[in-house]
């Protein structure tokens, strides 16, 4: 006689074409918010890509669930980015990088940006990033890029402030947020 296993049942890993879908969902769910904001219909989401909205609702349940989990990538990628200006040789650099990042994704978000705003994202990942920015001021500072006192807490205000900068702009012109930028920069550099 066999006996049963008290072992217990793995979850099955997602299949890969489930896996291409969230992707493609997901890809085409940004395009269509950044066109037409947050009221984009799942229909459109679908459409743009390729897929039924059944689909869709398969996998995220309303439009609040696939708001959020475009926040949460949103999250991890303004960590990678941090990661990537704290590896930079060049605090200088890394830093400038870093904030054109930010002014380009808040830029490319502007029609969704407030309804990813108060999504719940990781407080894990949010304290990373947060910890990299700080690291990378301070590495700035000591390199003598930024003058002596610019705390991690300044950057954070001049990004909130760019944010509001890129939502003030008219579509497309992005000339508004670097300008804001190059000035603020200037600013925060010290007197050599």
């Amino acid at each position: 006689m066999a006996t049963r296993s008290n072992s217990v049942p793995r979850s099955r890993a997602p299949r890969r074409d489930a896996l291409r879908n969230d992707t493609v969902l997901i890809n085409s769910a940004r395009a269509v918010f950044a066109e037409q904001g947050p009221n984009a219909s799942m229909e459109s989401i679908a459409s743009r890509a390729g897929l039924g909205v059944g689909t869709i609702y398969r996998r995220f349940a309303s439009k609040d669930a696939l708001l959020d989990a475009i926040a949460q990538l949103f999250a991890e990628e303004m960590d990678h980015a941090a990661t990537a200006a704290l590896e930079d040789p060049d605090p200088g650099t890394g830093l400038e990088g870093f904030l054109e990042f930010v002014g380009v994704f808040n830029a490319e978000k502007r029609r969704y940006a407030a309804a990813l705003t108060d999504r719940v994202v990781s407080e894990d990942v949010s304290a990373q990033t947060a910890e990299k920015v700080r690291q990378l001021t301070q590495k700035a500072v000591n390199a003598g890029v930024l003058a002596p006192g610019t705390t991690g807490d300044d950057i954070k205000a001049l990004i909130i402030a760019l944010r509001g900068v890129v939502s003030a702009s008219p579509d497309g012109d992005d000339n508004a947020w670097r300008r804001f930028l190059r000035i603020h920069l200037t600013g925060l550099r010290t007197n050599r």
